[in-house]
Formats: C-alpha cells, sequence, structure tokens
C-alpha cells in the first residue's frame, strides 16, 4: 500500500506549476515520485532512492555553483553595469 509522504510544488521551464508527490509503499519499503496527472511515476528500492537523490543533489548543486560563479566572473566591478 503506497502512503504519500509529502507534496511538491515545482516550477518547469516554462512557468508551470505541477505537483510531485512522494510516496512510500508500506509493504516492500520502496519509494515512488509520481506528478499529480498520474503520467509519469518512477519507483526506487530504497538504497536507489538514496543514492539517486544524493547523487542527483550533488549534481545539482555543483551546476548552480557554476553558474554563480559564472555570473560573478561576469561582473567587472564597475558601477556603471
Amino acid at each position: 500500500m503506497w502512503v504519500e509522504i509529502n507534496r511538491y510544488s515545482i516550477v518547469n521551464d516554462d512557468g508551470n506549476a505541477e505537483i510531485l508527490i512522494l510516496e512510500r509503499n508500506s509493504m516492500t519499503g520502496t519509494f515512488r515520485i509520481k506528478n499529480d496527472f498520474g503520467n509519469i511515476s518512477i519507483e526506487l528500492d530504497t538504497m536507489s532512492a538514496v543514492e539517486f537523490f544524493r547523487r542527483a543533489f550533488d549534481d545539482i548543486q555543483d551546476l548552480v555553483e557554476d553558474d554563480i560563479n559564472s555570473s560573478w566572473d561576469d561582473c567587472d566591478g564597475d558601477d556603471d553595469g
């Protein structure tokens, strides 16, 4: 039986909001991510879920830091823009 853990509101590239739902199977311990439309569903066993989210977080954090650092590199220190 799938038990809802939380709902997350996300915004896609088009600016449209969507709800992602994180669930856990109370019988097997596996996790599922699905959207509120029901057309996307991803199931992961416990260790795969931990590893996926850890790696995905690290990758996203690295890319965002690169973007921020790149923005700072573009600044020349002038007050006129």
